[in-house]
């Protein structure tokens, strides 16, 4: 069965997703069709539009030619997807770069302005030093400064806040207990003396502030710090993860992404290689996300882009029906205006001239001259012909014109 290109794009962009990993592989229909059902809740437009079975042998074409498993093959069946023109992109660099200021500027806040310390149960711990916290405005990329347009920007790419939210805590937690353990083994008195005796019993930016505190005191060994950033700033990182989760700031999926580097960065870091690689598992998944968002959004903004063009060009060919339909109607007018000039200077040159006429015979005699009705056309000419047909010694009526 044969498809349109925009079927297929309609159904690899919603699919992208899920047929990712070994799904990619798929090439039987019986499979396909048993993971659409399984998740068809949540395509539930797109199945209501094709059916259950175009949508499945879409599918199915698509990963036979690997559009899923290949960007190459992506790229070259659905070159679209990926165009885009240079004010395009720096109108969505702008974007992402306003928003990772201002997400910035918010931790800064948090930080600066006193809210944590007001509010956390770890204020009473030592703050790392000013330079070491993390997200300032000296992290913030530079992109060129962004250019007009009309269209409003998709960018940056963002997931749902429950979502968000769950990543945050779920990787917090994961963090806590890596501290906890790692203090277990290289810091036990310090574990036993504070009375913490599960990861529970201290917040994240404690474990954090309490372990790059005893820092100097551990063994060589016991870190495996090979990023190439001081220790302190490897454990800061971790606190715009903490605030964001806590205080319930709203992060791109970028920002969230990065987060959880930070927080394999420092897993790794303390030795924990389970729960790097849980959270490893995270990220990577985070990244085809929001990778195949941006995907979408390209699609969505370079059609936004062709339909305005289009609508410029209709608004265009609509403001020159516009001008020809009002010159028309002037043109028109002044025709008519001439027309009815003509006309009247017509009826206006009779009149003058039926009346030298009569002026004329007048002084040749005396007579009677009849007033012709100036409403009714079959009145003037009966008086121009009778005069025309009138001898001298004929009386007239003379009435005053």
């Amino acid at each position: 069965m044969s498809h349109s290109t925009a079927e297929k794009r309609r159904v690899f962009l919603a699919y992208r997703s899920l047929f990712s990993g070994d799904n990619a592989n798929l090439r039987q229909a019986k499979k396909i069709r048993k993971l659409v059902q399984t998740h068809s809740s949540s395509f539930g437009a797109l199945i209501k539009d094709f059916g259950s079975d175009k949508t499945v042998d879409i599918l199915k074409t698509l990963l036979e030619v690997r559009v899923f498993e290949s960007d190459i093959q992506a790229k070259i069946t659905f070159p679209d997807l990926f165009q885009t023109t240079l004010s395009r992109s720096v109108q969505r660099a702008a974007s992402e770069n306003e928003v990772a200021r201002s997400e910035a500027e918010a931790l800064e806040e948090l930080v600066l302005g006193g809210r944590i310390n007001e509010f956390d149960e770890d204020a009473d711990v030592e703050e790392l030093p000013k330079q070491t916290l993390p997200l300032l405005n000296s992290m913030v990329p530079e992109f060129p400064i962004q250019v007009e347009s009309k269209v409003p920007s998709l960018r940056p790419a963002s997931i749902p806040y429950n979502v968000q939210h769950l990543i945050l805590i779920t990787t917090q937690r994961l963090l806590e207990e890596c501290c906890f353990d790692f203090a277990v083994k290289w810091a036990p008195t310090m574990v036993e003396s504070k009375g913490w005796d599960c990861a529970e019993a201290a917040e994240l930016t404690m474990w954090t502030k309490t372990l790059v505190k005893l820092s100097d005191e551990l063994p060589a060994d016991a870190v495996f710090n090979d990023s190439g950033m001081p220790l302190s700033t490897v454990f800061s990182y971790i606190d715009s993860l903490r605030h964001s989760a806590v205080h319930r700031l709203p992060t791109s999926a970028q920002g969230i992404q990065k987060m959880v580097q930070s927080a394999i960065r420092l897993a790794m870091t303390l030795g924990d290689n389970t729960r790097a690689a849980i959270l490893e598992l995270v990220e990577a998944g985070q990244d085809r996300r929001i990778k195949d968002m941006k995907l979408n959004k390209n699609f969505l903004e370079n059609r936004m882009d062709c339909q305005l063009q289009m609508i410029r060009e209709q608004r265009k060919e609509l403001d020159r029906k516009e001008n020809e339909a009002v010159s028309a109607m002037f043109r028109e007018d002044i025709e008519n205006k001439v027309l009815t000039g003509s006309i009247l200077e017509t009826s206006v040159r009779e009149a003058f001239s039926l009346h030298n006429h009569w002026e004329s015979r007048l002084k040749m005699g005396n007579g009677t001259l009849l007033m012709p009705d100036k409403n009714n056309d079959d009145s003037i000419e009966h008086v121009r012909e009778s005069s025309e047909g009138a001898d001298l010694g004929d009386e007239v009526d003379i009435f005053d014109i």
